[in-house]
């Protein structure tokens, strides 16, 4: 009797142990998810703050030698006596009154122009980035219908079915492989010959993410050459697009652009993984 209570005493005390074991474990998880989420918004500050005064060298230039002036105009009387002469006393008054003058001037340049601009960019960027993936939403809807009317039985136009299209693994799944009309892309690409409702829907939203891109590009948001020049040859590449209208020949630039942005494949880089263009427009 007392070895079974014993035995009964020790089961409950290793479990109590062993809760109190998982409990800071899982407390050490979440201080540990907790500072990597802090290093990673430090990081992220440091490098905007890197920008900045990247973007801003000589304003930074210009401050730091006002407060320079302006430091040393009221510590230079303390550290020698001998300034307080009438000969020097205009001198440091002047250096005093430009150096408080320009750092005020700068204070309120920052203020009202530069958190101002900023606040844009961040609209601009966050409108861009909205229009492209509403636009893309539309744009795998489209390809859903058109390639059900051009022969898929296997198809729904769903939201499941659109939300998964939107993915680079489920797109890849819904439309790769393929050797018949009606198989694959095969069954779209074929749809796009001519002047379909989904056709004219598809370059009515490609005329939305051009206008997306050029409010990027005129709002000068791209710091990185390739984006740059990635965004640039996409309005050119919409431009032509629009301008080719529907045909067998003439639809196979548009089918090739849909195939890229949807399956993350570059003709030049080869497969990414990604869509070039959504990435380019959220790291603006």
């Amino acid at each position: 009797m007392g070895r079974g209570l014993k035995h009964a005493f020790s089961k409950v005390k290793g479990l109590g142990c062993s809760g109190s074991t998982g409990h800071v474990d899982s407390i050490q998880t979440s201080v540990a998810i907790v500072r990597g989420k802090i290093q990673t918004k430090v990081g992220k500050a440091f490098v905007a703050f890197a920008r900045i005064a990247k973007r801003r060298w000589l304003e930074w230039i210009a401050l730091l030698c006002l407060v320079l002036l302006t430091g040393g105009s009221l510590v230079a009387p303390f550290v020698f006596p001998n300034v307080q002469d009438l000969r020097y006393a205009p001198a440091l008054s002047v250096a005093l009154t430009i150096g408080t003058s320009g750092i005020v001037a700068f204070i309120f340049y920052y203020v009202v122009s530069e958190r101002i601009e900023a606040r844009r960019r961040d609209l601009v960027k966050a409108g861009a980035l909205r229009s492209y993936r509403n636009a893309k939403h539309d744009i795998a809807f489209a390809v859903i219908v058109a390639s059900i009317k051009g022969g898929r039985t296997d198809l729904i136009a769903d939201i499941s079915t659109i939300e998964r299209a939107l993915t680079v693994d489920g797109f890849k799944a819904l439309f790769a492989g393929g050797r018949e009309a009606d198989e694959g892309f095969y069954a779209f690409q074929n749809q796009m010959s001519d002047h379909t409702p989904e056709y004219d829907e598809i370059v009515l939203n490609l005329q939305i993410i051009g206008r997306a891109v050029d409010r990027l590009i005129d709002a000068n948001l791209l710091d990185n050459p390739e984006a740059y020049n990635l965004l640039l040859r996409l309005d050119a590449m919409l431009r032509r697009i629009e301008r080719n209208g529907a045909g067998y020949d003439e639809s196979r630039l548009l089918c090739r652009f849909i195939w890229q942005i949807f399956t993350g494949w570059s003709f030049i880089d080869g497969n990414l993984g990604y869509d070039p263009i959504e990435r380019a427009i959220r790291n603006a």
